[in-house]
């Protein structure tokens, strides 16, 4: 009886781990990876949430959080990446961002023989379908856990009221875009029990019109600073309208824009701003 339940032990231990990307492909390792390259600054933070950043050995720029994310070698952005410095890494899984836009370099990868998950993230709860995904893969021993706590905290921020505030979020102070109720964005205000006053745009992200906001007149105005900057020019221009003054409500773009055990606290900022209103 010993010996058999030795037997079964080892097999247990030396049973695949195999998970399924977002976009259909199926990712099967022997064992949990231990070098990991991560193309997109949401997933590297996904990483250290569970615990297992050190087993980082390559990022995407933009990679900033957590701090020790700073030291981990670059190999590329949302534009391009570095095959080559890529394989030479050799990793044992890449993690990488399908709307990040270095598709065809992620086909080369797997043309190559590497392994590569791909995150899309298309739902407010998918973020905690990806937690378990990139947990299971990397050998964290807090994947349910985290991913649960994710979602518990999720739910409990979600909100109604019986007339939706309703609400514009312009995602750059640079230029006047928006977003969709598809969008994560989009879904974090209705979550709140907010209106989005463009639920509907020809992409997800789409640029609007200063007459079009005017004219939907929102109770609340979200436009992203990074906290410690100064106001982009938006923030003058909208405060320049009378009839928008007290509505106006800065969020950070790190926590509302990337999918993240972190948009909590994002959307957290979109509740609060929405509440009052």
């Amino acid at each position: 009886m010993l010996v058999l339940a030795g037997l079964l032990l080892s097999l247990v231990v030396q049973a695949d781990i195999t998970v399924e990307d977002d976009l259909g492909h199926v990712i099967t390792l022997e064992k949990p990876a231990l070098r990991i390259i991560s193309l997109a600054p949401h997933l590297t933070e996904l990483l250290y949430t569970l615990e297992v950043g050190d087993q980082l050995v390559g990022t995407a720029r933009y990679s900033t959080y957590p701090a020790a994310a700073l030291a981990v070698p670059r190999v590329g952005d949302a534009f391009s990446i570095n095959i080559e410095l890529i394989v030479s890494l050799r990793p044992d899984l890449i993690l990488a961002w399908h709307t990040g836009g270095v598709n065809k370099g992620i086909a080369r990868l797997r043309d190559l023989g590497l392994q590569v998950y791909v995150n899309e993230s298309p739902s407010l709860e998918s973020i905690g379908d990806t937690l378990l995904d990139v947990g299971q893969l990397a050998g964290s021993k807090l994947a349910a856990s985290v991913s649960n706590q994710y979602r518990e905290e999720l739910a409990a921020l979600r909100v109604s009221y019986e007339q939706p505030p309703s609400v514009f979020f312009q995602i750059s102070d640079s230029d006047l875009y928006s977003v969709s109720d598809q969008h994560l964005i989009g879904q974090a205000i209705r979550h709140c029990g907010g209106r989005n006053i463009f639920p509907v745009l020809p992409s997800s992200v789409a640029q609007v019109s200063q007459e079009a906001v005017l004219a939907n007149n929102p109770n609340v105005l979200l436009v992203t600073q990074v906290p410690g900057q100064a106001p982009g020019s938006w923030f003058d221009r909208w405060r320049s309208f009378d009839l928008l003054t007290g509505r106006l409500v800065a969020i950070d773009p790190n926590l509302i824009s990337r999918p993240s055990f972190r948009m909590l606290a994002g959307i957290e900022q979109v509740c609060a701003a929405i509440k009052p209103s």
